[in-house]
C-alpha cells in the first residue's frame, strides 16, 4: 500500500461507513407543528381527543435518525460500495474502486432527493448525507487520478504520453522493429 491513491480510497471508504452513523434526517416539532396536530386531535370525540392532546405533550422537540435507522436497502448499498472500494483498492484495481465510489455517490444523491416521510418539508436533511457524498467523491477522484510515479516507472507504456513516439525513439527500444529509412 505504498500508493497514496489507495490510502485516499481507504479513507474515503471509512468516511462513507462512518457517515451511516451520522444524522441523515430530522423532524422538527415546533410550536406550529404542535398546534396543527393539537387542532386535529381536538376534532376527535370526547376522551379520544383528550388522550391525543396528552400524547402531543410527550412528543420530543426533534427526532433525528441516522442512515442505519432510516434506510432499508440504501445503507447496505453504501456499505457494499465501501467494502468493494476497499478490497479493489487493496488488490490494485482502482478502476473498480472508482465504480464503487460512483455507485455510492448515486445512492447518496437518490437518498438526498427522495427523502423519507411525507412531503411538505417536514423531514429535513442533516449533515450525514453530505459526508457520504464527499466520501464517495473522494473515492472516485482518488481512484481516477493518475499517479505520476506510475507513469514514470513504466516507460514502455505510451498510452499516457503526450508525445507520439518517433521512428528514432522506437528504433532505440530493444526488440522493436524500426521502419526502413
Amino acid at each position: 500500500m505504498d500508493d497514496s491513491r489507495t490510502l485516499a480510497v481507504l479513507v474515503g471508504a471509512a468516511a462513507l461507513v462512518a457517515a451511516l452513523f451520522a444524522p441523515w434526517y430530522a423532524i422538527e416539532f415546533g410550536d406550529a407543528a404542535r398546534d396543527a396536530i393539537s387542532s386535529q386531535a381536538g376534532q376527535l370525540p370526547g376522551s379520544f381527543g383528550e388522550f391525543a392532546r396528552g400524547l402531543i405533550t410527550l412528543l420530543p422537540e426533534r427526532i433525528v435518525a441516522n442512515g442505519w435507522q432510516v434506510f432499508e436497502r440504501t445503507d447496505i448499498v453504501l456499505l457494499g460500495c465501501a467494502l468493494a472500494a476497499v478490497f479493489s483498492a487493496l488488490l490494485g484495481r482502482l478502476d473498480i474502486a472508482a465504480l464503487a465510489g460512483g455507485g455510492a455517490a448515486v445512492a447518496t444523491v437518490l437518498a438526498i432527493v427522495d427523502k423519507p416521510g411525507p412531503g411538505g418539508g417536514i423531514v429535513q436533511l442533516q449533515w450525514g448525507p453530505w459526508v457520504a457524498l464527499a466520501a464517495a467523491g473522494l473515492i472516485v477522484v482518488a481512484a481516477r487520478t493518475r499517479d505520476r510515479r506510475t507513469v514514470a516507472a513504466r516507460p514502455d507504456d505510451w498510452s499516457g504520453a503526450s508525445v507520439i513516439p518517433s521512428a528514432a525513439m522506437l528504433a532505440d527500444r530493444p526488440g522493436s522493429v524500426a521502419p526502413p529509412r
